[in-house]
């Protein structure tokens, strides 16, 4: 009766002369099969020891592989005797179709054989090359694209053959739209090597932190597998129960039992693997305990974060969050009920949309976090929103890190900061109105009768007062403007008249530090939507800096374009230029660029922020360039209108 196991049974004379030989048809499930005979087989290495009845460590029986009009198929040789007698050779074969197919019953890997060159001899990736063929029967050439991708060098086989005691190797591939991890075994059989074989395991199939050490243990688990089901075909009947038992151990460290042992001592191949695959199993457990422990240390270091730290999938969806993560969100759900989120702006508390109103799930899923922190008020809160995406090893973004940080007391210092602020500078314009009306007086009654020094004195007054009287508008200008109450008198403007008025105002004071002040304006008549005091405030802005950091004959020049129904307006000097580490702070209210110039020049940075602010007010933006020692161009860029 033929074994349910076995495809080929070849009956060999003394001369290694087929006289009986039947092969199962490879679409039969039973015992239907070709009978044949009449074939040499004397030539085989395998037959011709199988003849001298040769015998090694493991016995008499001999193994090859060999390619047959049904597939790869393994084929165990062994003397046949007659009252004591030696009268031929047997030989049983296994289609290595047939044991991958039962492998991957009992696991989740998908199988690779290899010949010592590294050329693929079968594969149950896809299902084979009949699974493939059948999932892409409009690409015959499919599964030959496959091959192609599986094939392996020489080299890595050499290497595999030495290391796979030690360690076990790895590749990444990506094949039939799937990312899989491959581990590699020296296929050995009877002691000797056939080639090498590989376990193909879905890298979506380890989610957690232990992904390293779960890749490992399923190559490890993997790799005895196929070795418990190549030995578990040969034909003898008293190695059925060890590799049954095998089996049962695998599957229950599979099932995560990694104190389970297979405790088999026999010498031969089956007693080896054993106690190689408890040997791994226990290596296993020890990462596997040593990566618990980082867990628990990076679980510990999260949830000592103040700020919330929330994970989310690529559907935005929560999946991980710290204690400061749920108390903050917590928080933030019971303070729906006193109000709606609203996100800060500099000039409103509600968004850059005019709407400002959210949910939590909009809040934390706002593509807007993911270029620069957001503040936005919930009731009485205030929170601050960052975050950043988190990309996997194909670089595909599978989701965002949310860092969400409670700054309600950050948010009042700062407007008590801003209160006090306009609370000093309007208190400051009473005293200074009386000084500048007292120093105009002295001069107007003076009938002469003050000296040069005298009148030095009345200029200073009047100097000091005038600047003073700049710096306490700035800062009356910006209390506006965080408080949201500047109000814009937007009507049509023509750029030519705003542009003259400003340089005219201005010209004196450059001719007195004989500085160049130039301005370029098209001849066609450009308009604008906007307030004219308020941006001829932004623009003058900008020739006081320009004036302020030129050196005497320097020049300086306003020039204006229509770029595509844009008006560019650029202000150009030769001046001392900015350090390119004070680009990203030029607008920050109050900063100041960290040069000699700046300890004589008086001034409480305040000028490119009002200026930043009133030409976004009107839709615009403000950019600059600038190198050390070369000199500056600020640009102001607003949408141009039809004339009224």
């Amino acid at each position: 009766m033929i074994n349910s196991n076995t495809d080929a049974v070849i009956l060999l004379n003394q001369q290694g002369l087929e006289v009986y030989g039947w092969q199962r048809i490879t679409s039969s499930t039973d015992t239907e099969g070709i009978i044949r005979n009449g074939a040499d087989f004397s030539e085989i290495e395998a037959v011709q020891k199988a003849l001298q009845n040769e015998e090694d460590a493991t016995g008499n029986r001999q193994l090859f592989i060999a390619e047959t009009e049904g597939g790869l198929m393994v084929f165990t040789v062994s003397p046949t005797f007659y009252r004591g007698e030696q009268v031929g050779v047997a030989m049983v074969g296994t289609y290595s179709r047939r044991m991958m197919l039962e492998l991957t019953l009992n696991a989740v890997a998908r199988v690779t054989l290899y010949d010592t060159d590294g050329n693929v001899l079968d594969t149950s990736l896809g299902g084979g090359e009949v699974g493939i063929n059948a999932l892409y029967q409009d690409a015959p050439e499919k599964f030959g694209d496959v091959i192609g991708q599986l094939k392996e060098t020489p080299e890595h086989y050499q290497l595999v053959a030495r290391s796979a005691s030690r360690e076990v190797s790895l590749r990444r591939l990506a094949v039939l739209d799937q990312n899989y991890v491959l581990a590699y075994g020296d296929w050995r059989l009877r002691g000797q090597s056939f080639g090498m074989y590989s376990v193909a395991l879905p890298s979506n199939f380890i989610v957690s932190t232990v992904v390293v050490s779960q890749r490992q243990f399923t190559a490890i688990f993997s790799l005895a597998m196929i070795a418990v089901f190549i030995g578990g075909f040969f034909i003898a009947r008293r190695i059925t129960n060890p590799i049954n038992h095998l089996v049962d151990t695998a599957v229950a460290v599979t099932k995560g039992d990694l104190d389970r042992r297979s405790s088999l001592q026999g010498r031969d191949e089956i007693g080896q693997l054993s106690r190689s695959f408890d040997t791994m199993t226990a290596t296993l457990a020890t990462q596997n305990q040593l990566l618990d422990q980082q867990r628990s240390q990076l679980s510990a270091i999260l949830d000592s974060i103040v700020d919330g730290i929330i994970v989310l999938n690529i559907q935005d969806e929560i999946i991980s969050l710290n204690p400061a993560g749920k108390q903050l969100l917590a928080d933030l759900s019971k303070d729906f009920f006193s109000g709606p989120v609203r996100e800060f702006s500099t000039t409103s508390l509600r968004d850059n949309t005019g709407e400002g109103i959210t949910t939590v799930s909009n809040l934390l899923s706002s593509s807007d976090n993911r270029r620069r922190p957001r503040r936005y008020q919930l009731g009485n809160r205030v929170v601050s929103a960052l975050s950043a995406p988190i990309v996997g090893n194909d670089e595909e973004p599978i989701g965002n890190v949310i860092v969400l940080r409670d700054i309600t007391h950050e948010v009042e210092a700062d407007n008590l900061k801003s209160a006090f602020i306009t609370t000093i500078s309007h208190e400051l314009r009473t005293p200074l109105t009386v000084i500048k009306a007292y120093a105009n007086l002295m001069q107007a009654k003076s009938n002469g009768h003050m000296d040069d020094h005298q009148k030095k004195f009345i200029e200073y007054i009047n100097k000091g007062s005038e600047e003073l009287e700049h710096h306490i508008d700035q800062l009356i200008k910006i209390s506006e403007i965080e408080a949201g109450t500047i109000s814009m008198k937007l009507k049509p403007v023509n750029v030519q008249s705003l542009v003259d008025g400003v340089v005219t105002r201005w010209q004196d004071q450059f001719e007195q530090k004989q500085i160049g002040l130039d301005a370029s304006v098209p001849k066609d008549a450009l308009w604008l939507q906007a307030d004219a005091e308020q941006l001829s405030r932004a623009i003058e802005n900008l020739l006081s800096n320009a004036l302020t950091y030129t050196p005497e004959g320097g020049h300086v020049e306003l020039d204006v374009r229509n770029v595509n129904g844009v008006m560019r307006l650029d202000v150009l000097d030769n001046g001392i230029g900015i350090a390119t580490a004070d680009h990203p702070h030029l607008f920050n209210r109050f900063f100041r660029a960290n040069t000699n110039v700046n300890f004589a020049a008086r001034g409480v940075g305040l000028g490119l922020y009002i200026t930043r602010t009133v030409v976004e007010m009107h839709g615009g933006k403000v950019h600059m360039e600038s190198e050390l020692g070369v000199g500056s161009t600020f640009s102001i860029e607003l949408p141009l209108v039809e004339p009224a």
